[in-house]
């Protein structure tokens, strides 16, 4: 039996946070398929893209629905359809996959378009903001809002919860307070459903108190998991993206140039920007069966960590994949996952960017973040991201009347 290849992997510790990649590149060329025992009983951790790709196809021995999807496990609350397996993670896609079809966004665009001009007008005058604070928390936070049928308003006081939740440590006990805060979220679905089942309306709830997975009506808990993830998956990973992105276009001033004189290049940019800094960095997936990647074994029940990240740097399959580059097509990247679990809401996300990143080189087109102030996560066990991105830039002229 080959003897396991032993690494120590800690996605929570806050030097990996900050600069990740050059351990994901280690790892690619020294121990592809790495045991870490840095958590729980241990895990594998998959770095190349071939070796990722083929595990994410195959859900009937890398199975979703077995436990918590988070290293080290602590049952956050269920979510679906990430936490499923087939033949059942269709029929919950097929519950949500109306907000997000091509002519969902394509309908949705104007509003984004207004919602993010209203946020950028707040603080253009002034020359100087918070990129994630000011920025990207809030125009995610209001399209979430949006296609769950909720307050527009209502939106920060979700992002500050999810994010701060998964921005820090497995046992901090401000992420621990962030939880609490979670629950109260998820007491909201439920309340809303006990509404819903007296008085349907015009939301994400009502739509699937109607809707069936066969001939049975979704349980009360199902329910709550699909909100649940539309809220994480709208919120989070956008709101680090953009962050993301613009930190890029912060040392990349030639490439920003380009994208302001010539526009057209913003869907391709925002696509390779999604490669290059993934903002969800992997998830979890669990061995129904005794399997080999490489020369590794895996025992049944075993813990499989497949980095959507490291793959998405592969120089294998990506020319060039530390830089960043706008003639990248096809870009078969990992960051919205592949196969049954690809991300339903990767069309609205790109949306997104590409909208915020059109207004930002817009309308404030000199910006410069000021490094000193930029704050990281603690842990890049979900995400890489940063909290706070201070910049500063030529003040503008408001686009709306505040007075209305």
């Amino acid at each position: 039996m080959t003897e396991r290849s032993a690494r120590r992997f800690d996605h929570h510790d806050a030097d990996f946070a900050r600069d990740p990649w050059a351990e994901y590149r280690s790892l690619r060329e020294t121990c592809p398929v790495a045991w870490s025992d840095t958590y729980d009983d241990g895990f594998w951790v998959v770095s190349r893209y071939d070796d990722v790709k083929a595990c994410a196809l195959n859900p009937r021995v890398f199975s979703s629905a077995e436990d918590d999807l988070l290293i080290p496990a602590e049952h956050p609350g269920w979510l679906l359809p990430v936490e499923s397996d087939p033949p059942a993670t269709t029929e919950y896609r097929r519950l949500i996959n109306h907000l997000f079809t091509v002519g969902a966004v394509r309908a949705l665009e104007p509003s984004i378009e207004q919602w993010t001009a209203e946020t950028i007008d707040v603080f253009i005058e002034d020359g100087e903001c918070d990129l994630v604070r000011d920025l990207a928390n809030r125009v995610p936070a209001k399209v979430t809002m949006a296609l769950v049928g909720w307050p527009l308003e209502d939106g920060l006081e979700i992002v500050d919860a999810i994010r701060t939740f998964v921005s820090r440590r497995h046992g901090d006990p401000v992420r621990q307070e962030a939880g609490t805060r979670l629950s109260g979220v998820r007491a909201r679905i439920e309340a809303s459903i006990v509404e819903r089942r007296r008085q349907p309306g015009d939301d994400l709830v009502s739509h699937l108190l109607a809707g069936r997975i066969g001939d049975r009506e979704l349980t009360h808990d199902e329910i709550v998991a699909l909100v649940m993830m539309v809220l994480f998956g709208g919120i989070d990973t956008t709101v680090a993206a953009i962050g993301n992105m613009l930190m890029y276009l912060d040392r990349d001033r030639a490439m920003r140039r380009r994208l302001i004189d010539d526009p057209s290049l913003i869907p391709v940019a925002v696509d390779d920007l999604l490669r290059y800094e993934a903002p969800v960095q992997g998830f979890s997936r669990f061995a129904r069966e005794p399997v080999a990647i490489r020369d590794q074994q895996i025992a049944a029940g075993e813990v499989v960590y497949l980095s959507w990240a490291s793959a998405n740097r592969d120089g294998d399959v990506f020319v060039e994949a530390d830089t960043v580059r706008l003639d990248r097509e096809p870009n078969p990247h990992l960051t919205f996952g592949i196969g049954v679990h690809r991300c339903v809401g990767a069309t609205l996300a790109r949306a997104e960017l590409s909208v915020v990143l059109a207004a930002v080189l817009a309308r404030m087109p000199d910006y410069e973040v000021e490094h000193d102030g930029v704050v990281h996560t603690q842990t890049a066990g979900t995400v890489y991201a940063r909290m706070a991105i201070p910049a500063r830039f030529t003040p503008g002229a408001r686009r709306f009347d505040p007075t209305g």
